[in-house]
């Protein structure tokens, strides 16, 4: 994950959309569910993590700009950009379920545990 924070971000057509601010993993699975995207803006978004590949150009996303750009949540509102998307799986989070999503990862959650 270090390796993709600020790492150029496109989406599914190879447009340049901003940078990646970070990844958000789900804490019941250990996958990557939603990438903080940072955009040319200045604000920060969520994009869903699912199905996105790493390129020499960057991660690219399997969603369009215009999606990603219209996105109405902040970067920890994932309700609100399951919604958006329609990632039905967390359309149902509140704000306590936050917790079941970690920026750190399985494996970093893990060391700092122990």
């Amino acid at each position: 994950v270090p390796a993709l924070r600020e790492a150029p971000l496109r989406d599914r057509d190879g447009l340049l959309l901003g940078r990646v601010g970070d990844v958000l993993f789900d804490a019941v699975t250990n996958r990557p569910a939603w990438v903080v995207v940072l955009l040319s803006d200045g604000r920060a978004t969520l994009a869903p993590a699912a199905r996105a590949r790493h390129t020499i150009d960057g991660l690219c996303l399997p969603v369009a700009a215009d999606a990603v750009r219209d996105c109405p949540a902040g970067a920890t509102d994932v309700a609100l950009a399951a919604r958006h998307y329609g990632v039905r799986r967390f359309v149902r989070e509140d704000a306590a379920a936050a917790a079941r999503f970690t920026c750190a990862g399985p494996a970093l959650d893990g060391a700092r545990a122990a």
